[in-house]
């Protein structure tokens, strides 16, 4: 039974976003038994999400589209000048190396990718496509040491595909015999009579009780508002979380191997500030339980952490791809970088070398151009966003000084700027 205070498995995953799932079908196909675990109903941060799969070294669908040519060395030589030190050598070539199998993997359990490539630069494409270049492959000085080579593959399913890519994982884990026990949070680990880790202790809001229809209800209100009515999802939130603490009881989960998939903390306002006060004032992207718990249950066990200053904060200038054609600049009227690199590397560079303030200078015909291609190259999410900066979030002016003067950017090093590009 679910609802039993004990229970043994040869595998518990805690957390049952697109990761842990994924890491539950895994554990099932090698024949162990399987108990995923989520603070929600499921889906965490991943359902979210656009269902965008980073995939290269000669997928399916890259040769589909005419870039067979991307192998797994041309996708690590790009991945090692984004990510610099973030991930180790090893792991990112072995990422590299398997990426083509491991979409492959994801579609015989359920996910859909195509070879429909977007034609322009988009942060995301609208639903004609499902192939783009989603980083900085085309971008300087990216472009100069290695080929580029879209490897944006989008689960094909309409507007935000994230939700569809972990509704056919989920199916698939649940067929594999994973069992699923949602409303369920780790207190702590068990450890055995040698302190080694045996199991998990949980606070667990049982499917027979009365309480867990309503939570579930909630539940499903809070995702729908999270990203945009945040004020409405938090109502939403709360009650369900005075649910959870009034009805749930503690079970415990004796397994031999623990695998934490619990999500970041960007929901987390005292951690934040702890590990990066430069990224207090971002926006946070996710769900109201990607609150550090589960780094925090990893570090109870002694396990070490790395790069908790790092956040991806993004600021996409694109699409529409005439804006493309503008200058972004710091306060100083200097430019900051190549206005097409991925999001997170214009907002990383915004926040730690410019206060977090950028400024992107256009002339009339190139905003008139981009007006244009609003409709054409947006929708969802971002249409709204480009529609609020293309009619009200932008300033005019008839000279370069002028503007300079209602943005307060340094007018001379915007004149000197925009003489040399």
């Amino acid at each position: 039974s679910t609802d039993a205070k004990t229970r043994e498995a040869d595998v518990v995953v805690v957390g049952a976003g697109v990761a842990g799932v994924c890491a539950s079908i895994a554990a099932a196909e090698k024949g162990a038994s399987v108990i995923l675990i989520d603070a929600s109903h499921g889906g965490g941060a991943s359902a979210l999400s656009g269902g965008v799969v980073y995939a290269g070294g000669g997928t399916v669908q890259q040769k589909a589209a005419g870039y067979g040519h991307d192998t797994p060395e041309n996708m690590f030589t790009y991945l090692k000048e984004e990510t610099q030190d973030a991930v180790d050598e090893e792991t990112l070539r072995r990422f590299c190396k398997t990426s083509a199998q491991n979409l492959q993997w994801l579609e015989k359990h359920g996910a859909r990718f195509e070879a429909s490539l977007c034609p322009y630069k988009t942060t995301y494409p609208t639903d004609r496509h499902y192939l783009y270049f989603s980083g900085s492959e085309e971008a300087y000085p990216y472009n100069k040491i290695a080929d580029p080579a879209p490897r944006g593959h989008r689960m094909v399913h309409p507007g935000l595909s994230g939700s569809e890519l972990w509704r056919v994982l989920f199916k698939s884990a649940v067929g594999l015999g994973v069992d699923f026990m949602p409303v369920s949070k780790v207190t702590r680990f068990l450890r055995d009579k040698n302190q080694r880790i045996n199991g998990v202790e949980t606070k667990t809001l049982p499917k027979s009780s009365p309480s867990f229809t309503r939570h579930k209800s909630l539940s499903k209100k809070e995702k729908q508002y999270q990203m945009s009515l945040r004020p409405v999802s938090k109502w939403y939130h709360n009650r369900a979380l005075n649910l959870w603490n009034r009805d749930a009881h503690l079970q415990t989960l004796h397994a031999p191997s623990i695998i934490l998939a619990a999500g970041g903390f960007s929901f987390n306002p005292h951690m934040r500030q702890t590990h990066m006060p430069e990224y207090s004032n971002v926006a946070p992207l996710g769900t109201w339980r990607d609150d550090g718990s589960g780094i925090a249950l990893g570090t109870s066990a002694g396990a070490s952490v790395a790069k908790l200053d790092r956040m991806s904060a993004w600021r996409f200038i694109y699409p529409p791809t005439a804006l493309l054609e503008g200058i972004a600049v710091s306060a100083s009227g200097r430019r900051m970088l190549a206005e097409d690199v991925y999001g997170a590397a214009l907002g990383g560079i915004m926040i730690q070398r410019h206060a977090g303030r950028g400024f992107l200078i256009l002339d009339r015909t190139q905003w008139r151009k981009a007006r244009q291609q609003l409709f054409q190259q947006t929708s969802g999410p971002v249409l709204m966003q480009r529609f609020h900066w293309m009619y009200w979030g932008y300033k005019k002016a008839g000279s370069l000084a002028g503007l300079a003067a209602k943005f307060g950017i340094a007018a001379r090093g915007l004149e000197e700027t925009v003489r040399e590009y």
